[in-house]
């Protein structure tokens, strides 16, 4: 089964994170805040099957979701973030992102 990744990058501030992951949840937690220096705030990894996988991410305190559809073969890293308008975003590779 191939490895989903995901990080929890810039924009947050003591935030409840929850995610699911083809409709189970699979990561919640509060007190969520980005570490400005190196733009982490915080990280899961969970196996999935290969295929189409349905990522669901919801920061609770900022009342913001989105819906991330993955074609899922190998290990994919998930990066999210809340941009400047506190609106999720997110970026997808199939490397680790690197944090110092």
């Amino acid at each position: 089964m191939p490895l989903l990744h995901v990080a929890f990058k810039d924009g947050f501030d003591n935030d409840e994170v929850v995610v699911r992951v083809n409709g189970a949840e699979v990561f919640r937690r509060a007190g969520v805040s980005t570490k400005n220096q190196i733009s982490y705030a915080d990280a899961f990894e969970t196996d999935v099957a290969a295929g189409r996988t349905d990522v669901d991410v919801e920061v609770v305190t900022k009342r913001q979701h989105a819906s991330i559809p993955l074609p899922i073969r190998e290990a994919t890293y998930v990066g999210v973030s809340l941009d400047l308008n506190g609106r999720l975003t997110h970026e997808v590779s199939a490397q680790p992102f690197g944090y110092v």
